[in-house]
């Protein structure tokens, strides 16, 4: 009995003695949480066994601590997993979407984990070893931290797990390590990190592929040709495949016998091929989500018979035929098709930028589900359907930029008594020939918040009844007349004006413009005495002050020339010529900082220097055989070993432009980092490498590169002083080099010496000339000036690519400007360089890149009154618009342009001649000629009206979204 009674009691010990345990060590996980919302957590509420009793996030069984989940709970600090490693109960831990630092180094110790999600945190360093001894696991989840490193061996331990997910971090690594060793993972995310490799499988041999069911592997740097060895037909279970955003290559898998498969991203490869025509059969499959987009595809499509597919994108390829889908921005040619009983379920028909002819079947009212119709241009007509403007569902239509006529028909809607079933938010008929007046059935979209009908023939006057909440409206080029109700006078008179000669605007206090009193046009030709002697006298003293400006700016510039030809003289006379060992270090220094490097206007130039902002002729920039004749080559680590590079704004280069020629280090001591897969040299292959000097820019020195392979390379030398810490660098650097866009010249890799001035940024070598070279080149030219057509898709494309990185990468290009955007022949395709910098420099190379931005003509006004001014959304949407005038005048925005040299800039000339309606003035002479007609064609009005709404002050701009939907309705 005694016995008994001491078993008992050492058991009740052993009991309270764990609790105890268990009960400290949360407390030891306290003491690092500095913003602390566990204020249930202290010792007076403790269990009879020891264990906490009601603390929040704990849950205990038989005295023990088995789950700790504090999600979302605003914690702040260190998480001690070294504290929690005698919970040897705990089998949950979830601690995601909070601020917790750290390493997780300890996690191995604490081996009864079955589920552990770290997400959302600010967790670093590599995984541990010691992970792979959680043999219990069966959840993973480390996303969203800011682990890195080689990621890719110990995953075949977990037998158990079922959920990984590493996504959002830095590791790297070849993926295929990792899909071929884990066994009955159901769901696998590995985006947004630097993996690489290709999916060539053998998968056939893992059970991996019979168990998986979602795999997103999208955002990473993988290449090659997806299941080369087909091994899709082994996939039994999987319904979610994305891929998108890498670099892949070849043909789209068949998918033919993945029954399962609901979702299919890959968009943004470099897919092509013809579709497999079992996406699209709904006997083989129930995908419904597809997204092709971004790709080089081709050829017809086939007939889609599945009833399944709710979203289908297959914009931006080269795809061929007719087809009722979201198909952007091809080649689509054809009749829209009357039988498309399959898309019952479709709630988004886009079909917009393509070939499409005839009239609209009547058919396309008959879906139910649709919220979202855009065929905006393409080259339909016939009259529209009255039936669309009654669907109850329909929240956007848009029709612009196609030949539609008849009036708009709004007689049915004026029909309906509840207005409730009608949903339509933005309409846009913009860009065609309708006429007639705009019936008051309009006011009844009460929910209606944009509406465009400019560019038509509609006549009338505009109801006085439309719908309070419109914050988008534009009837500017009709023929409108009347007053102009009150509740729309809030808009700007350019919503209303040029055309509808007939409107006015009476003088509203409430408005919050302040609208002047506008009479009809044809009775605003006259003006006052008063007002034309105020003019004249404000000329004439304004051109005293312009003299006076124009004498001392005259006197500056022979300065500078006389100085800088001095500098350029005493170089050449010293003119460093052939590798040699004995080169003397300080005239290597000096003959760097004085000979001005070619600038951008040089041929084949991957990133835009800005060494000039007058373009010199054709014979000044030499091919580069003959530059390597006369300089000779260097490699980019032996210029390193020379000098700093240093910026040069508004120098002219010299006649002969040289390369410098020093002797290359034999061992490099610092660090490069690759993040394509496909780039496979080491740091002394690229140290021996040749390398020709292109340009400069206020971020340093452009180079050329020849890898051993006979790869080309641009490899940017970052100037001494002007980027951030190495951590911080390096971070930046990985998210700038995940950016991938077709009109984006991606930073593949960096390397990072020991000393100040060895910092480079490498990215491909394109054979492509920049934008600035093919508009400001003079005479005798050797490029080919660019058709008014080749203008307008330049803005596109480039208003595309912005747009991309505005919205789905929410960062600012910050410096945009002719000669960042290079044309690669022979389709002048658009490419875009120097993205994003700014975020690796330190604030005086970000003020640095802003004043040379101002130098150029780019700088938004904005930034003159700003102390610490950083590229933005809207002052990329400014540059943009200055782009456009180059685009559309042929002058440089740094050039002088009016009559009084160096009084009036790009912008204020061409605001001066708009305003005064001598827009014709400002147009390029060379599309003028081409033309031939007496008025300059209607294509150069919209483009102006884009130009001058983006160039407007800050809180008027608009945003990159609509600059680029304004610019693709406009129709040559």
């Amino acid at each position: 009995m005694q016995v008994i009674c001491l078993i008992i009691l050492l058991w009740v010990v052993v009991v309270i003695a764990s609790g105890q345990s268990d009960f400290e060590a949360l407390l030891g996980l306290k003491k690092g949480i500095v913003n602390d919302p566990l204020v249930s957590w202290n010792s007076k509420s403790l269990d009879s066994n020891g264990c906490p009793q009601n603390w929040l996030g704990i849950t205990c069984s038989d005295g023990h601590v088995t789950s700790i989940t504090l999600n979302n709970v605003g914690l702040v600090g260190e998480f001690s997993f070294s504290a929690i490693t005698g919970l040897t109960m705990l089998t949950n831990l979830s601690i995601s979407n909070n601020q917790l630092a750290g390493t997780i180094s300890m996690i191995g110790s604490i081996q009864s984990l079955q589920y552990l999600d770290l997400s959302g945190n600010m967790f670093n360093g590599s995984i541990p070893t010691g992970l792979f001894n959680l043999k219990n696991l069966v959840h993973l989840n480390l996303s969203s931290n800011q682990f890195e490193g080689n990621a890719v061996s110990g995953f075949g331990k977990l037998e158990q797990l079922k959920y990984l997910d590493l996504g959002a971090n830095s590791f790297s690594g070849d993926i295929m390590q990792i899909l071929s060793q884990i066994g009955s993972v159901v769901h696998v995310d590995l985006s947004s990190n630097g993996f690489s490799g290709s999916l060539d499988l053998g998968l056939g041999t893992s059970s991996f592929v019979s168990t998986i069911q979602y795999l997103n592997i999208s955002h990473n740097a993988l290449v090659g040709e997806p299941f080369a060895h087909d091994g899709m037909p082994y996939f039994d279970s999987l319904e979610v495949f994305d891929a998108s955003h890498n670099q892949l290559v070849g043909s789209v898998p068949s998918f033919n016998f993945v029954v399962s498969l609901r979702v299919l991203h890959l968009r943004s490869n470099q897919l092509t091929g013809s579709l497999p025509e079992a996406l699209f059969h709904d006997s083989s499959m129930v995908l419904f989500e597809l997204d092709l987009s971004l790709n080089q595809l081709q050829g017809p499509v086939g007939s889609i018979t599945s009833t399944n597919l709710k979203k289908l994108n297959l914009s931006s390829n080269k795809l061929s035929g007719s087809l009722p889908a979201k198909l952007s921005s091809n080649s689509l040619t054809g009749n829209l098709p009357n039988q498309t009983s399959q898309f019952l379920k479709l709630t988004s028909l886009k079909i917009s930028n393509n070939s499409l002819v005839g009239s609209l079947p009547p058919v396309l009212s008959t879906y139910p589900e649709l919220r979202v119709i855009d065929l905006s241009l393409n080259q339909l007509n016939g009259v529209l359907l009255p039936s669309l403007f009654t669907l109850t569902n329909l929240a956007n239509l848009n029709l612009s930029g196609n030949n539609f006529s008849g009036s708009i028909p709004l007689q049915e809607v004026g029909n309906i008594t509840s207005v409730e079933d009608l949903s339509l938010v933005s309409l846009d008929l913009s860009n065609n020939s309708l006429n007639g007046h705009l019936l008051p059935g309009i006011s009844k979209f009460h929910n209606l918040v944009y509406l465009d009908l400019s560019y038509n023939n509609l006549d009338g006057s505009i109801p006085d009844d439309l719908p309070d909440k419109l914050n988008g409206f534009n009837v500017s080029f009709n023929n409108f007349s009347g007053l102009v109700p009150e509740n729309l006078r809030r808009f700007p008179v350019s919503a209303f004006h040029p055309g509808n000669a007939l409107l006015i605007f009476p003088y509203s206090p409430s408005s919050p413009k302040g609208v002047p009193n506008l009479t009809p046009i044809e009775h605003r030709s006259h003006m006052t005495n008063a007002v034309r002697i105020a003019l004249i006298a404000g000329l004439v003293g304004g051109t005293a002050v312009i003299s006076l400006m124009c004498i001392l700016i005259c006197y500056r510039t022979h300065w500078q020339e006389y100085t800088r030809s001095s500098s350029i003289e005493s170089g050449a006379k010293k003119g460093v010529s052939g590798p040699n060992k004995n080169v003397d270090p300080s005239l290597t220094s000096r003959r760097f900082d004085q000979d001005t490097l070619p600038s951008s206007q040089l041929g084949s130039v991957h990133d835009a220097g800005e060494s000039s902002s007058v373009v010199k002729k054709p014979k000044d920039f030499g091919h580069p055989e003959s530059v390597k004749e006369e300089a000779g080559i260097s490699s980019p680590m032996s210029l390193m070993s020379s000098s700093n590079p240093s910026p040069s704004i508004n120098q002219q280069p010299p006649d002969n432009p040289g390369m410098l020629r020093v002797f290359s280090p034999d061992k490099l001591a610092g660090d490069l980092h690759l993040f394509d897969g496909s780039f496979l040299f080491t740091a002394e292959e690229l140290s021996r490498a040749p390398a020709e000097v292109i340009g400069k820019s206020c971020h340093g020195t452009l180079c050329k590169v020849t890898l051993d392979s006979d790869r080309l390379l641009a490899v940017k030398w970052l100037r001494e002083g002007i980027v951030k810490g190495r951590k911080e660098f390096a971070r930046e650097v990985k998210k700038l080099g995940n950016i991938k866009h077709p009109n984006l010249v991606s930073i593949q890799g960096y390397y990072w010496g020991p000393k100040e001035h060895e910092k480079l940024i490498l990215s491909n070598y394109f054979n492509a000339q920049s934008l600035a070279l093919y508009l400001h080149e003079v005479e005798p030219r050797k490029l080919s000036p660019l058709s008014l057509g080749e203008r307008l898709r330049v803005a596109v494309d480039v208003a595309q690519c912005v747009n991309y990185l505005h919205n789905e990468k929410a960062i600012p290009h910050g410096n945009l400007k002719s000669t960042n955007i290079l044309l690669e022949t022979p389709n002048l395709n658009v490419l875009l360089t120097d993205y994003s910098l700014h975020r690796i420099l330190t604030p005086a190379g970000t003020a640095e890149q802003v004043l040379n931005a101002g130098a150029l003509g780019y700088r938004p006004p904005e930034f003159a009154s700003s102390t610490k001014p950083c590229p933005s959304l809207k002052s990329d949407v400014y540059a943009f618009g200055v782009i456009m005038l180059e685009l559309l005048t042929g002058k440089s925005s740094g050039e002088i342009v009016s009559g009084i040299p160096g009084v009036v800039d790009l912008t204020d000339w061409v605001r001066l001649l708009a305003g005064e309606n001598r827009s014709r003035e400002c147009f390029d002479r060379f599309i003028l000629d081409r033309h031939r007609v007496e008025h300059p064609p209607r294509v150069l009005d919209h483009m102006l009206q884009v130009a001058l709404r983006c160039i407007l002050p800050a809180d008027e701009r608009p945003d990159m979204k609509t600059v680029f939907e304004d610019l693709s309705r406009i129709v040559l």
